[in-house]
């Protein structure tokens, strides 16, 4: 179960990291330079978090499919702002909480402090 908790995890941190930039994008056209700063500095979290779960997985073979759960829809910066935001709030509310006391159960302590280190980062963000 951790395992495919650390596959979902990387799957949404890498949609998010790229659907941040593409939110970057967006925000800039609309001249919002700010708004478009920090979806690229949120986007960088972002891929810093997916490469400490795909580090993790490295021991894998074969295929697996990731259940990311990720927000989805391009808009303006307004709707990109309420999608990053209740994904942000998922990730902190439900997803890594749980993920720590599944991998905690399972004595699979270096995925408890990947998915620990992302929900640290991501709560303080």
């Amino acid at each position: 179960m951790t395992e495919q908790n650390l596959i979902n995890a990387f799957g949404g941190e890498s949609q998010a990291h790229m659907r941040y930039l593409h939110f970057g994008n967006q925000a800039e056209k609309e001249k919002y330079y700010n708004v478009a700063r920090l979806f690229r500095a949120i986007a960088h979290a972002e891929y810093v978090h997916a490469g400490d779960h795909y580090r993790e997985l490295r021991h894998l073979n074969g295929g697996f499919v990731a259940n990311s759960m990720a927000t989805f829809g391009p808009g303006d910066s307004l709707k990109n702002l309420k999608l990053a935001i209740d994904g942000e709030t998922y990730e902190i509310e439900e997803m890594y909480p749980a993920y720590i006391e599944v991998a905690k159960s399972q004595g699979e302590k270096r995925a408890q402090r990947s998915f620990e280190w992302s929900y640290a980062s991501e709560k303080n963000a």
